[in-house]
């Protein structure tokens, strides 16, 4: 009896033993950064299926990830701070002290053909080797990688710059030798993993070909980030536990590593494209911080100042955005925070807001005064405010409603159009993800294209 007990024991223990060891292609790669946990993995999936997690159109996805300051930089002197940035609110302070502890970075910038069976897709820039290999093949002898015999990836934070640069210089080759008609920039909200936000991007840039035909021919630039907090036991208050430190890592993606992105390698090309930002929810958070304040990050002198060139965001499409409409007014929030969008952001051409009667996402962060609420966007709409919104609406197929283009700052009601909930978002908030459908893309075409 005790030979049998003694024997099931060993079992069970090599069983737990061996269920342990999860010998990934990436290992080395993942324990140098930290990012080999659950939901780290899904934040650079695309690296392990190039092929059949890709965009079906041509553009680049560049991946965001986040670990320890202690990893990937040597020391505070690796984050160099444009100080001004704080004259934005003191919780712009706040925000970036958190660099000391947690640093973003750019882990992939990922380049899709659109052709049949994934044939030409590439990477400008990845962290994530395997003894000298890789499953991504490497765009041409410009792209860079971190060496994978050192494991030593305390530069990661100062190697996007690199990442940066690439993306840059690729996208002005892109520009001049191909024809394209709009530069579109996407960003996707909370809980959405890398797989699922190129299949979201698929999604609504194929809704908008469908409507607009040969006239939209975008190049496209879509960001993918560390959207996850938790695992989502505790249903149904995910939403409001997980709202501040989502937020959180927004806003200082957006003051970082997005700020430097958009500014650095996309406005520069507002000459020559029409720049459109397409951003859902948490990502309208994290990509307006990073066009309205941001970037907080500065070069060093080795890498040299960028040259300021003009710049301009035609339409910064928001949908259900989850940041307050009270950062466009120049007054202290003490309750919840204090960043201010100086001058309605001079940047952008014309801000275009989305909420819907369907959708309960939002509701319930009643302090954060999200502009995505419905609630919120009866009190704008309903009554005078500081901040000067017209208000239109949109009907079941997607048209919009008197639509005004010379509007600063629209509302679109899109309670006849955002009310379906959709497999894989979640129990809560029903029309909150209703974004992926035809009839969106006759909207976001309709925007876009100034009618």
């Amino acid at each position: 009896m005790k030979r049998t007990l003694y024997i099931a024991v060993s079992m069970l223990l090599l069983l737990l033993i061996s269920s342990c060891i999860d010998h990934r292609y990436y290992a080395d790669s993942e324990n140098a950064l930290n990012t080999f946990g659950y939901y780290e993995l899904l934040d650079h999936i695309a690296a392990y299926y190039p092929s059949g997690i890709a965009l079906n159109f041509p553009g680049y996805i560049v991946g965001f990830e986040e670990s320890s300051t202690r990893l990937v930089t040597n020391g505070e002197e690796d984050i160099l701070l444009d100080d001004t940035v704080y004259k934005a609110g003191f919780t712009v302070k706040r925000l970036l002290k958190t660099l000391r502890y947690n640093a973003p970075f750019i882990s992939q910038v990922m380049r899709y053909e659109g052709q049949p069976y994934g044939e030409g897709n590439c990477a400008l820039y990845n962290l994530y080797q395997n003894v000298g290999a890789t499953i991504v093949e490497t765009c041409n002898e410009k792209s860079r990688a971190v060496p994978p015999s050192i494991h030593d990836y305390s530069s990661t934070f100062a190697n996007s710059w690199n990442a940066i640069d690439i993306l840059k210089e690729q996208l002005n080759e892109d520009v001049e030798e191909n024809d394209h008609t709009h530069l579109i920039v996407a960003v996707m909200g909370l809980d959405t993993a890398q797989e699922e936000a190129i299949r979201n991007y698929k999604s609504i840039v194929s809704s908008i070909r469908k409507e607009s035909g040969s006239s939209f021919r975008p190049l496209f630039v879509g960001v993918t980030w560390p959207s996850f907090y938790a695992n989502r036991w505790f249903d149904p208050l995910w939403e409001m536990l997980a709202y501040s430190p989502i937020a959180d890592r927004a806003d200082v993606l957006g003051l970082s590593w997005i700020g430097v992105l958009i500014n650095e390698a996309v406005l520069p090309l507002s000459d020559r494209l029409e720049i459109t930002i397409i951003a859902h929810s948490f990502g309208a958070r994290a990509v307006s911080m990073g066009v309205c304040v941001g970037p907080a990050l500065q070069r060093n002198s080795a890498q040299g100042v960028e040259q300021k060139t003009p710049r301009k965001i035609e339409n910064f499409i928001g949908i259900a955005p989850a940041f307050s409409l009270k950062r466009f007014v120049d007054e202290d929030e003490l309750f919840y925070e204090n960043i201010y969008y100086k001058d309605y952001c001079p940047v952008v051409n014309r801000f275009v807001f989305t909420a819907s009667s369907n959708d309960g996402a939002l509701s319930p962060l009643f302090w954060a005064n999200p502009v995505g609420d419905y609630d919120q966007m009866n009190k704008y709409c309903g009554q005078e405010q500081p901040i000067s919104v017209v208000c239109t609406a949109a009907t079941s197929d997607g048209s919009i409603v008197g639509y005004d283009t010379s509007a600063k700052v629209s509302y679109i009601d899109t309670s006849l159009l955002m009310q379906y909930s959709m497999p894989g978002t979640g129990r809560s908030g029903q029309g909150h993800s209703d974004i992926y459908r035809p009839e969106i893309g006759r909207l976001l075409w309709s925007v876009i294209n100034g009618i």
